[in-house]
């Protein structure tokens, strides 16, 4: 230790280098897990099987990324509905339209911004 109870500078240095093979190997120790995922359960070999028993807070965080993605894919997706339901939507939103009393649309460039009056 250095005067004044501080980390010399080669301590300093060693706790950094301690530090970042930790994250690397944390990194690696994802990767693994995470490839070993995507394989099917029955391709998986005994050993990958110990690793992903030994990850289990691994598995669980990469198991819910993959969800939320896959989720946020869904949302991503167009629904074209059949006629029928466009029609009932469509007649939801102009009576929910007309009900307001305060009408806010939020749009893309182009709109003006002039208040409407639907009354004219």
């Amino acid at each position: 230790m250095a005067a004044g109870g501080g980390l010399s500078r080669s301590e300093r240095k060693a706790a950094e280098r301690v530090r970042r093979l930790r994250e690397e190997q944390q990194r690696e120790r994802l990767r693994q897990v995470s490839r070993i995922l995507r394989k099917a359960a029955t391709e998986r070999s005994a050993e990958e099987g110990r690793l992903l028993a030994e990850s289990e807070d691994l598995v669980t965080e990469l198991q819910g990324r993959s969800r939320r993605r896959e989720g946020l894919k869904r949302r991503q997706e167009e629904v074209c509905d059949d006629p029928e339901e466009l029609r009932r939507k469509v007649q939801e939103l102009a009576g929910a339209v007309r009900n307001a009393k305060y009408l806010v649309v939020y749009t893309g460039a182009g709109i003006s911004t002039r208040p409407i009056n639907p009354r004219l």
